[in-house]
């Protein structure tokens, strides 16, 4: 019942932020013709203002009716409220898209997804953890064969790049990074830990690309030079939420990014091969040109064995 009720509340917040005002008739409507509403099931004026209320309590959403000429128009008063909180803008934007989803499975397979890799069957437990403080044991091996087995403390899950990842304390050896899809097996003790007061997970990520947070990186100014089409992607999804365009002309515009370069961040920067040129801070530079040669030598070491038929 509480899985159908939060569908229904989502789904009127949703349906609200993208029609801005509606008529309740509008609203009942539209409620008839959800993909969500799979038993047929009217919404009366009753249940309508028991939701508004329970969105209210729960959301901090609030839905005000503006009386009109013979109309009342029902509209989100505080949509900030929305733009504000980051989990509940995800959560809406994925609802919305998985109603226009369901409402097209005729042509599921013209429609093709990126799939999330195995992990996603811990979240539960460890969102269960996050809510009451619990400890949690796991066993878990990475890709280069570093073993954990232990219990952990949770304090934040983070998506990146189509992996799930949850952050924790360790007793022994501080906050620890691990990956979901590389969690052998997971369990809820009973065991409380109190969450620490001056922890925000926002803050703690907040000067870095990625999931890559713990290191003694100092913050920097990295300025980037971008060529052909990058420009264009960047200011349509920025790297980082420090990212300032600086200049631009036709042949190239550059950027500054604010944080510490770490591995995640080189990663990226990689991505976008001859798009992307480093220009300062000349440290990170060289060490691009570093990777970029060892690149190279590798490809040349190709060739040869090529040459010599081992390929």
């Amino acid at each position: 019942m509480v899985d159908i009720l939060l569908k229904r509340y989502i789904w009127l917040i949703d349906t609200l932020r993208k029609r801005g005002e509606m008529t309740y008739d509008e609203i009942a409507s539209a409620w008839s013709h959800s993909s969500v509403n799979d038993n047929g099931s009217e919404l009366s004026k009753r249940t309508f203002y028991n939701h508004c209320q329970a969105i209210a309590r729960h959301f901090g959403i609030d839905i005000e009716c503006r009386r009109g000429r013979g109309l009342n128009l029902y509209r989100i008063s505080n949509p900030e409220s929305i733009e504000e909180n980051s989990l509940t803008k995800w959560v809406l934007d994925s609802f919305s898209l998985g109603e226009l989803l369901l409402g097209n499975t005729d042509i599921a397979d013209k429609i093709l997804l990126e799939d999330i890799p195995s992990g996603r069957e811990w979240l539960e437990p460890i969102i269960q953890a996050l809510k009451q403080n619990l400890k949690i044991a796991i066993t878990y091996k990475n890709f280069t064969g570093v073993r954990f087995s232990g219990k952990i403390s949770p304090l934040c899950v983070k998506l990146f790049k189509r992996r799930w990842y949850v952050l924790a304390s360790v007793n022994y050896a501080g906050l620890r990074i691990f990956a979901l899809d590389r969690v052998n097996d997971l369990q809820l003790t009973g065991e409380k830990f109190t969450y620490p007061d001056d922890f925000v997970p926002a803050d703690y990520f907040h000067d870095v690309f990625g999931i890559v947070a713990g290191v003694d990186n100092k913050v920097e100014t990295i300025v980037i030079r971008t060529y052909a089409e990058l420009p264009g992607y960047l200011r349509s999804l920025p790297m980082h939420h420090s990212q300032q365009e600086l200049s631009t002309n036709e042949n190239y515009t550059d950027f500054s990014i604010r944080l510490k370069p770490t591995f995640d961040f080189i990663q990226e920067l990689l991505l976008h091969r001859d798009q992307l040129e480093v220009l300062s801070p000349l440290s990170l530079r060289e060490e691009i040109a570093e990777i970029i040669s060892k690149m190279k030598n590798h490809y040349e070491d190709s060739y040869t064995a090529k040459q010599q038929g081992l390929l």
